[in-house]
């Protein structure tokens, strides 16, 4: 049997590595968007209600922020998807999504 402990540990570092490369959230939002998950159990339909608010925030921000980086900022995509943690591929399909919200 082939053992994976080194390849496992070699990606775990690389996504180390693109997490420490990516632009860090605010402590209290990155806390707040991690307790979701925990409410599950408990509370699933204030989780509900949460995501239905995110959602609306991604429709109504997601296309200003899109716009905001790649037309006034003029931010080539190689840096948006290192700032995401992204790979460029996921990036411009992101960034397609939110600007197709704005329809």
């Amino acid at each position: 049997m082939y053992d994976t402990t080194e390849p496992e540990r070699d990606w775990e570092s690389h996504l180390d590595q693109v997490a420490a490369r990516a632009v860090p959230l605010p402590g209290e939002l990155a806390a707040l968007l991690r307790s979701l998950p925990l409410l599950l159990d408990d509370e699933p339909l204030a989780v509900l209600r949460a995501i239905g608010a995110l959602e609306a925030i991604v429709a109504d921000a997601g296309p200003v922020a899109a716009r905001i980086v790649t037309r006034r900022d003029r931010t080539d995509l190689p840096r948006i998807a290192e700032a995401l943690g992204m790979t460029e591929q996921a990036t411009d399909a992101r960034l397609s999504h939110y600007t197709s919200l704005n329809l």
